[in-house]
């Protein structure tokens, strides 16, 4: 595995009160340092940021995580420092607009700073996992939190519950602030912890059990190694040896309901985990959710204008038109959520037969072209993953 690069961003005008900024990172540092997962993390910083330091620095470190700590505005700004060091803001907008141009690679974004739940509401438009704060926060709660977090995800615990850790730091502390921070992100309650990877999660081990005798370290193999388009293509493989339908091509929907669970979390869990968040079935899933403005995993409902929103997010269409296969993007650097693309698998022969039964949802390997539908929504709405 890949180390994960964390880059940390303070910032403290001179015009504002003066924050321990240096303690914060001295002790993050030495956190990851003591940290049974030391050897997993590289940890840069940069002070006194101002707004054109920030783009040089995400080129520069090419960070998972981005942490930011300094002062933010009660009307939805944060602060940086301008040439003289003066409070220079930037809007939640703007900072959204940049983190979507980096989510091919930022997995996680923490906003230390008061107030800044509303930079990380919009944020997690883009990126996995945020955490801001609901209101002013104190010095000493800040560094607490930070101390947690780094701490927890360091000792191998995925961001969601680093995030936990974090605030209960601050309530050992005596601090009356451990219901400040607040986590945008996957959530828990249909994914248990021993069976999950949610992008930022260290366990060495994979689990590769499967109800069906299905030996997924070939799987695991070309997810490593990042050979995207073969791993997606031995996905598809997999499922349709498991549903028993390689001879025809394709699943109906009564196959894919009947996915065992297990498999599915497998199979979803590598995906997660070689991709560090950015691709599989749960990653889309949360996607559609988003799109859809909906929060019920358990009770996902298929809809037109959703599904094409969702097609635009993770770029299965372009200019309001699905895009052919060889258009799609086998690459780190796709749009999260577009890959794993499993469709069912036609000769041409099939193509107006289908679409006449009102199949329109398909990858033709012969026309080049696939077309997503609500026959493709069966997986993702599935609850159990």
């Amino acid at each position: 595995m890949k180390k994960i690069n964390i880059l940390f961003l303070a910032s403290d005008p001179s015009d504002s009160t003066r924050l321990r900024l240096g303690q914060e990172i001295r002790d993050i540092r030495e956190k990851l340092q003591l940290s049974k997962q030391r050897d997993q993390f590289s940890l840069e910083s940069r002070e006194s940021v101002r707004p054109e330091d920030l783009t040089q620095a995400i080129f520069d470190v090419e960070p998972q995580i981005i942490h930011f700590s300094g002062h933010g505005m009660s009307t939805g700004e944060l602060c940086f420092e301008d040439n003289i060091g003066k409070t220079q803001t930037i809007s939640s907008t703007a900072l959204a607009n940049l983190f979507q141009l980096v989510a091919n690679h930022v997995s996680c974004v923490i906003l230390n700073a008061c107030y800044s739940r509303f930079q990380a509401e919009a944020i997690a438009e883009h990126i996995p996992f945020v955490i801001g704060m609901n209101s002013a926060i104190g010095d000493k709660a800040a560094i607490s939190f930070a101390i947690g977090f780094y701490k927890a995800l360091g000792a191998g615990r995925s961001v969601e519950d680093a995030y936990k850790f974090a605030c209960i730091e601050i309530q050992l502390q005596g601090i009356p602030e451990h219901s400040i921070p607040v986590f945008y992100g996957e959530t828990t309650e249909t994914l248990p912890q021993k069976r999950r990877s949610i992008g930022l999660s260290f366990n060495s081990e994979d689990d590769l059990r499967s109800d069906k005798g299905i030996d997924y370290s070939k799987l695991q193999n070309v997810l490593k190694t990042e050979k995207w388009q073969e791993a997606d293509d031995l996905t598809l493989e997999i499922m349709l040896k498991m549903t028993r339908c390689k001879k025809q091509g394709y699943m109906e929907r009564d196959h894919i309901q009947k996915l065992p669970r297990t498999d599915l979390r497998t199979i979803d869990t590598l995906w997660v985990k070689y991709s560090e968040g950015r691709f599989g079935f749960s990653v889309q899933k949360n996607i559609y959710l988003r799109c859809c403005g909906q929060t019920d995993r358990m009770g996902m409902k298929y809809n037109k204008n959703c599904w094409q929103k969702f097609g635009d997010t993770i770029g299965w269409r372009v200019g309001e038109e699905w895009i052919w296969h060889s258009e799609a993007n086998f690459s780190i650097s796709a749009p999260q959520g577009h890959l794993p693309i499993i469709f069912p698998k036609f000769n041409d022969s099939f193509r107006h037969s289908l679409l006449s039964a009102g199949f329109s949802g398909y990858y033709s390997a012969s026309m080049d072209t696939f077309y997503t539908s609500p026959y493709c929504f069966p997986l993702l709405s599935r609850a159990d993953f």
